[in-house]
């Protein structure tokens, strides 16, 4: 069967292209909101086959295997590719979509299992679509995609399910709780004076701690995403619906790409909150720029991801092409820095996305021992959050996010957290502080949620 392509009409918001799927089977959307040098949306829904691995074991089409999940994704992606080019030059052509949990590899790393896993998460869940609609905001087009191994049932499901005349439901959604936080602010001090000692012992250099948020709601967590995204607009947003959960991340950070094999990675590390005044908000920016603590924090993961893209790439072709550059989003600005390089003759981008696996600027630095006092000291496990969201082409372009500013949504009640480095000049009121910070759109929007709730159950 020969490639489909259709033409769309061109829509700026993909969530509505999006909504038409949401009942569908594992739905997805990866938007980056037309983000500069970020110009694509990806759409899709009920995938042709699924891998997921569950308590350490993969699964594909829910049968064992005995490889491991980034081996399963290769293999499958690999044995479904199809044999012609797409028709057209798209950084997504068909393959795998899904998320990976930051646990995925702590078997690997002989992570001791402490954490409670509350949730109840797959560690790793992905789908592979051979029907997708990739939106391209620089050339404002749209168009849907069908590989040669498109079957006519699945075409024809979606000619019914993207008809423009299809009523959608309302997408209620209520706060129904106060958010909670899983460690009191004394927890919090007791454990980052346990990290201090461990970094002064020489064990670590930076530790990246986070604490957990929870909160109860009910309704659609389709609702929230859609409040959420109309603020936040980051480059690296995705909602995946999976039958455990919603996962709804509003990600600044890249984790790893792969674009013709060349590799990028935009770790973030240092944070200033944004201020309604403009001369205060330039001040807060200018002292992140100028902060040799938080220069020296994204250095030392920088460091690490050259080290991480070393077991990959060509010697010789890791480059950091800048330092410490100023990015600045709805609620906080960030130091972003960027490091490149070329994929080595026979490694593939899942062998890249294994070795950099979970990204060091949610670990610390060196990765495994700071994974070990992440294990030791965090209450619960972290899931999705910290792991990666994106996809696999079946030409070997990859894109992951680094889903930070994430939610996870699964029987009414909904999870999301706040981490920083730590390091050995940090201090603790400012660490704690910074957590907030960095998720205080997403709790500030279920306070007023709850608030909205509570003024319509007293009338």
């Amino acid at each position: 069967m020969p490639w489909s392509v259709e033409k769309l009409p061109y829509e700026t918001d993909a969530f509505a292209w999006f909504r038409r799927l949401e009942e569908q089977h594992l739905p997805f959307l990866l938007e980056s909101h037309g983000a500069e040098q970020q110009r694509y949306d990806i759409i899709g829904a009920n995938p042709s086959r699924t891998i997921d691995v569950i308590r350490g074991q993969v699964r594909v089409d829910q049968v064992l295997t005995t490889l491991d999940g980034f081996d399963a994704i290769e293999q499958t992606v690999r044995a479904m590719a199809p044999d012609s080019p797409c028709p057209l030059d798209l950084p997504f052509q068909g393959g795998a979509v899904g998320f990976f949990g930051y646990e995925l590899t702590h078997g690997t790393h002989k992570l001791p299992e402490l954490a409670d896993a509350e949730i109840g998460l797959a560690d790793m869940l992905v789908g592979i679509y051979d029907i997708f609609i990739v939106i391209d905001h620089a050339l404002r087009q749209t168009h849907q995609v069908c590989t040669p191994g498109a079957t006519a049932q699945a075409k024809a499901l979606w000619a019914k399910l993207l008809a423009p005349s299809r009523e959608l439901t309302d997408l209620d959604f209520q706060s129904t709780s106060d958010v909670q936080m899983d460690m009191s602010a004394s927890q919090y001090y007791q454990a980052f004076a346990k990290i201090k000692t461990y970094i002064d012992a020489g064990d670590c250099y930076q530790v990246n701690f986070a604490q957990r948020f929870s909160a109860a709601y009910q309704g659609n967590p389709l609702g929230l995403y859609q409040a959420l995204r109309q603020t936040q607009r980051a480059p690296f947003s995705a909602c995946l619906r999976t039958p455990g959960a919603d996962i709804l991340s509003f990600s600044p950070e890249r984790l790893v790409r792969v674009a013709d094999r060349q590799i990028l990675t935009q770790p973030i590390k240092g944070t200033r909150p944004r201020h309604p005044h403009p001369k205060e908000d330039l001040r807060l920016a200018e002292e992140l720029q100028s902060s040799e603590k938080d220069r020296a924090e994204n250095l030392m993961i920088v460091d690490l991801l050259r080290n991480d893209l070393g077991k990959t790439a060509v010697p010789g072709s890791i480059a950091v092409d800048s330092l410490f550059e100023l990015v600045s989003f709805a609620n906080v600005h960030h130091l972003v820095s960027s490091v490149s390089g070329k994929l080595r003759p026979g490694v593939s981008a899942m062998d890249l996305l294994r070795a950099c696996f979970p990204g060091g600027s949610v670990t610390g630095a060196p990765k495994h021992r700071a994974m070990q006092i992440i294990a030791e000291l965090e209450p619960v496990k972290r899931q999705a959050y910290c792991g990666a969201i994106g996809y696999y082409s079946y030409h070997g372009n990859l894109d992951t996010n680094l889903p930070i500013r994430t939610i996870i949504c699964t029987n009414n009640r909904l999870h999301y957290w706040g981490g920083g480095g730590i390091v050995a000049d940090s201090e603790a009121a400012q660490e704690y502080e910074e957590t907030l910070t960095k998720v205080n759109f997403i709790s500030n929007a279920l306070a007023s949620l709850t608030r909205k709730t509570k003024a319509l159950a007293r009338d």
